[in-house]
C-alpha cells in the first residue's frame, strides 16, 4: 500500500494497523496524519511504548498518557483512584484518536487493560471506549516487553474486537 493510500484510510476514522518493513514510511505517515489532525483542531492521544519513540513522535509514552504506569490491569479500587483524578479522566474522555507507536512492544495484558480503563472512563462498551485507535510499529523488529505467555498484543482480545484494518506500507523510502 502506498503512503497516500494509508493517509486516506487513516482519515476515515477506521482502527488501524500501520505496519511495514523498515524505510516504509511508518514514522513520515503518522507525521502527516497528526499535522492533519492537529491543523483541523481534532484531540489526539499521542503516545508510544518507549520515552525515545515518544518524544520523536512529540507525544509521551502510554503508561503516562493512560495512568496504567507499568500496571497492566487494575483492581476496583485502583481503578476508582485513577479515574478520581480530574487531570486523567479529562483527558481520557477528550482524546478522538489515540496512536500508540512502537505497538509491537505492549503486550496483550498491557492493551487489555487500556482498553478496559478507557471503556469505564467514557461509559462505553465499544472499543477502547470508542476512541479511533491507530497502532503502528512492526513486529518483526522490537518484542513486546512481558513475562505473559501470550505476550503480543496482537493475541489479545481488544486487538480482535478493535477490529483493526491493516495498512501495510511496501514501497520503501530510504
Amino acid at each position: 500500500m502506498t503512503q497516500t493510500r494509508a493517509l486516506e484510510i487513516l482519515s476515515s476514522g477506521a482502527n488501524i494497523f500501520l505496519t511495514g518493513p523498515p524505510g516504509s514510511g511508518k514514522s513520515y505517515v503518522l507525521e502527516q496524519f497528526v499535522n492533519k489532525l492537529r491543523s483541523s483542531g481534532r484531540h489526539l492521544a499521542l503516545t508510544a511504548t518507549t520515552g525515545i519513540a515518544a518524544s520523536l513522535l512529540g507525544g509521551v509514552t502510554i503508561h503516562s498518557w493512560s495512568g496504567l504506569g507499568v500496571r497492566q490491569r487494575l483492581d476496583a479500587r485502583e481503578e476508582e483512584l485513577l479515574l478520581g483524578n480530574p487531570r486523567l479522566l479529562k483527558r481520557l474522555m477528550e482524546a478522538e484518536i489515540l496512536i500508540i507507536d512502537e505497538i509491537s512492544m505492549l503486550d496483550a495484558a498491557m492493551l487489555d487493560g487500556l482498553d478496559a480503563l478507557l471503556k469505564v472512563a467514557r461509559s462505553s462498551l465499544l472499543p477502547f471506549g470508542g476512541i479511533q485507535v491507530v497502532f503502528s510499529g512492526d513486529f518483526f523488529q522490537l518484542p513486546p516487553v512481558s513475562k505473559d505467555r501470550k505476550p503480543y498484543c496482537f493475541l489479545s482480545k481488544s486487538w480482535n474486537e478493535a477490529n483493526l484494518r491493516v495498512c501495510y506500507l511496501s514501497e520503501q523510502h530510504r
